[in-house]
């Protein structure tokens, strides 16, 4: 057994290709924070990436981290319940700080052990799953064009984001499913742009179109509204805003509240607490969604590792870095629409904090 000896990080502001827009949102710029976690003779490596969801931000980020150094020194490298203790202790919240030295610590046992950290949890397979890529809220004409774009550049799903106004909405999501045809699944994300009777009518409007999901279409705080959205939608619905705690994901499954749970390791703190997550969700008889945030390939991996590792993830949402330029991270592979892992232990990932 192996103790941590250090923690040190390094920060980056990483470029979007396009303005990203969102219902609550824009942005071009994203904020990343790469963290090393040393114990003994080997090293792990995990990232985070702050977010309104979460109420972090860089500097919030940065002075977590710089508080945590000194308060893992000497836990057990292996000890991930001892770890989450330390880390709730420096303080609540600061779930993607707490996330980035999670991943670290998992990449580290991976690396220590020679295998990939999807296969220690459990999985099998051939470490690739289907991915969408998430086109923005745009004018019809121009979320068309990025759609067809994305399906000839393999995409075989698509998550189209909505919110701002129904009616164009519902325009944007049927040329969408003209142009790229019934071969290609779709998947909406409201951000909690609607309320109750549009989000019911929207979804009603869905099913015609074929849609696989519609994602938060409520306000976060309005369980009830989704569960009432939930019991009159012929689409699936999936919780993700309202969930970013264990007791979120509890009363989610308690209320019967949706019938999906999108896991976000930012949101969770790590791939520890989201196994958790997704045990509450198959026990509710939910499946889940691994998703993401503004986030670089190496906290992707993280996510992508956590979805082979579990039979009941159903959808994957690993698409940030297509858009991000000079990622300091590198080691994923996409093909025919596959995301995959790189086949090298631990996350199998290449950073700037490798040496």
């Amino acid at each position: 057994m192996n103790l941590i000896d250090d923690l040190r990080f390094r920060s980056y502001s990483i470029r979007r290709r396009n303005v990203f827009r969102i219902a609550t949102s824009a942005s071009d710029v994203e904020d990343n924070i790469v963290v090393r976690v040393d114990a003994g003779d080997d090293f792990g490596v995990g990232n985070a990436s702050p977010s309104d969801v979460t109420h972090e931000t860089r500097e919030t980020i940065e002075r977590f981290l710089t508080a945590s150094a000194g308060r893992i020194r000497g836990v057990a490298e292996d000890d991930l319940e001892a770890l989450h203790d330390v880390l709730d202790s420096v303080a609540p919240g600061n779930t993607a700080a707490k996330a980035a030295i999670d991943i670290a610590v998992h990449d580290l046992l991976g690396k220590r052990c020679g295998v990939q950290i999807y296969e220690a949890l459990g999985g099998r397979g051939d470490g690739r799953l289907v991915t969408d890529m998430t086109v923005g809220i745009e004018g019809v004409d121009e979320t068309v064009r990025r759609a067809v774009a994305n399906c000839r550049d393999g995409f075989r799903a698509l998550k189209l984001k909505v919110g701002l106004d129904i009616e164009q909405d519902l325009l944007r999501v049927a040329a969408v499913r003209e142009a790229v045809g019934s071969g290609v699944e779709l998947r909406v994300d409201a951000n909690q742009g609607y309320d109750v009777d549009e989000a019911i009518r929207f979804c009603e409007e869905m099913d015609t179109l074929g849609v696989a999901l519609v994602e938060q279409p409520v306000d976060a705080d309005d369980y009830a509204g989704l569960k009432a959205v939930r019991e009159r939608s012929p689409v699936p619905i999936m919780a993700d805003e309202c969930l970013r705690t264990i007791a979120d994901a509890e009363r989610v499954a308690a209320e019967g509240a949706a019938d999906i749970i999108n896991i976000k390791l930012m949101k969770s703190g790590g791939i520890h607490p989201a196994r958790t997550i997704d045990r509450i969700a198959k026990d509710a008889s939910m499946t889940t969604m691994v998703g993401c945030m503004g986030e670089i390939q190496l906290s992707i991996a993280a996510g992508l590792h956590f979805a082979l590792g579990s039979d009941n993830v159903r959808y994957v949402d690993l698409d940030s870095h297509f858009s991000m330029i000079d990622d300091p991270s590198s080691g994923l592979t996409f093909e025919d629409g596959l995301i995959g892992v790189s086949g090298r232990p631990g996350l199998g990932m290449t950073t700037d904090m490798d040496c």
